[in-house]
């Protein structure tokens, strides 16, 4: 088993401010569904911080990731032709995970998620922009409010991160591309947006709306 420091956790991009804002949007649109949804699939996990929050509030959370040494439930590979129970998930959440196959097989993955889900999957995906955002507060408004401009880095293709095989907005992979993915899939766009703090992560909650079998 891979022994993860305290040291290397603290330098880590997975406790970075960002990040905790990707955090707080991942359990925020879970609890949003509802209390019928507690069955969770959660692919893709890493210091298990958002599996052990959700454990605490109730919900039966199975685990899967490609790399053993995290010990999850399922031993999972999406650019493989992977097979899971039909219907059998209440919710399937995967945040910053497709990018890291090829499109053509993250495509794949999306319908047998599809699937496997019995109401709704919950996804985010880097979003390659160039973003202007300005921070407003106002002394009565508890809130901060933001005014923002976001252009999608089109002419390039050069992903963030050199473990991407794709990310939305660059050459060729246009946000309209990956929402007619999502429709030829069998789900429907509940809600999406980015947070204007944090735009790199783009989420989106999407319905299942295939007949089930």
């Amino acid at each position: 088993m891979q022994l993860i420091t305290s040291f290397d956790l603290i330098k880590s991009e997975y406790l970075s401010k960002d990040r905790f804002i990707s955090y707080h949007h991942q359990l925020r649109l879970i609890f949003s569904l509802g209390k019928k949804v507690k069955n969770v699939l959660e692919i893709g996990i890493y210091n298990s911080l958002l599996t052990d929050i959700l454990k605490r509030n109730g919900y039966e959370v199975t685990t899967a990731d490609i790399d053993p040494n995290l010990n999850p439930d399922i031993i999972l590979n999406l650019a493989t032709d992977f097979s899971l129970p039909k219907n059998r998930f209440d919710a399937i959440v995967l945040f910053q995970v497709l990018e890291h196959i090829p499109y053509e097989q993250a495509e794949k993955a999306l319908q047998k998620l599809a699937e496997a889900t019995n109401k709704y999957l919950v996804i985010s995906l880097p979003h390659n922009s160039m973003y202007l955002s300005m921070q407003l507060r106002i002394s009565d408004i508890p809130r901060s409010r933001y005014l923002s401009l976001k252009i999608p880095k089109f002419w390039s293709t050069k992903p963030v991160s050199d473990k991407h095989y794709w990310e939305v907005g660059l050459k060729g992979y246009p946000k309209k591309r990956i929402l007619n993915s999502i429709t030829n899939a069998g789900l429907t766009i509940k809600k999406e947006f980015t947070d204007p703090v944090n735009p790199y992560h783009y989420f989106l909650v999407l319905e299942k709306t295939i007949s089930k079998n």
